[in-house]
């Protein structure tokens, strides 16, 4: 089997866990979560992607990760901010790489 070098193989890839947030954790008026109902979150699993993925392009490959009825519209990518979490806006999201939405990236927040 040959390695495909536009590929990153299995151990450069970064596993990202995506979860389902309850409706009622939002707070409509600013946008965001707070990182205290966390734990109300229903986890969907982990999906391996490369770090140099963009937001876009995982948007565009939902489907591949997470079953051909995922839609993609529906899903937001949420960042880190102060005690928040808050949503990626669409604009940022062929800038964004995945490798920031990784350990040890992410908040430190325990389940």
């Amino acid at each position: 089997m040959s390695h495909n070098p536009s590929q990153p193989s299995s151990s450069e890839l970064v596993e990202l866990h995506v979860f389902y947030v309850p409706e009622g954790s939002w707070n409509y008026k600013l946008n965001t979560i707070s990182i205290e109902v966390i734990n109300k979150f229903i986890s969907a699993g982990f999906i391996r992607v490369s770090p140099q993925l963009t937001l876009q392009a995982l948007r565009l490959r939902l489907g591949e990760f997470l079953g051909e009825d995922a839609v993609a519209e529906k899903f937001l990518f949420l960042k880190c901010i102060g005690n928040n979490l808050a949503v990626v806006k669409e604009k940022q999201e062929p800038e964004l790489k995945l490798k920031s939405f990784a350990p040890p990236y992410v908040c430190n927040v325990t389940f």
